[in-house]
């Protein structure tokens, strides 16, 4: 199985260029005009080379050791620039992209603490792999969103 940053870095990248080929073949002017041109690609944020490097080897087991609140600020920009790409990407695809994907904000979202987004990247993450409890990062971090919501039985 491969490892969730890899093939999420990939597509990123992939998405970047294919916004950027598409925003700069024309006139920005004519396009809004002819209302082709919409605000997911206008705001659509890049990962550098080094940003992408640096978020393959983020997820969820970072969760309570990582503290983005008090010295980790260039870190929480950078999760929030990558939560920007992966909502932009995942809207731009209508939802056809690898579950890996998924997986990834999820765990961008939780270090973030924003749980309900959390939630939602994991369960979307669930649904579309078919083994997923191969995936002891995605388990740590659905864990953790669960026991946020004190949505577990003992």
């Amino acid at each position: 199985m491969q490892s969730c940053g890899v093939s999420v870095a990939v597509a990123a990248c992939a998405a970047a260029r294919s916004l950027g080929s598409a925003s700069s073949g024309g006139d920005e002017g004519k396009k809004m005009a002819a209302g082709k041109a919409s605000e997911t690609e206008e705001d659509f944020p890049t990962l550098t080379a080094p940003e992408r490097d640096s978020l393959a080897a983020i997820d969820s087991s970072l969760f309570g050791f990582q503290k983005l609140h008090e010295d980790g600020a260039r870190t929480k920009a950078l999760l929030i620039k990558a939560v920007r790409c992966y909502d932009s990407l995942i809207l731009k695809a209508e939802g056809k992209v690898e579950p890996e994907l998924f997986c990834q904000l999820g765990h961008f979202n939780l270090l973030l603490e924003d749980y309900p987004k959390a939630l939602s990247a994991y369960q979307r993450y669930y649904s579309l792999q078919s083994d997923y409890w191969k995936n002891a990062a995605f388990l740590y971090g659905l864990g953790m969103v669960y026991f946020h919501y004190n949505a577990f039985q003992w």
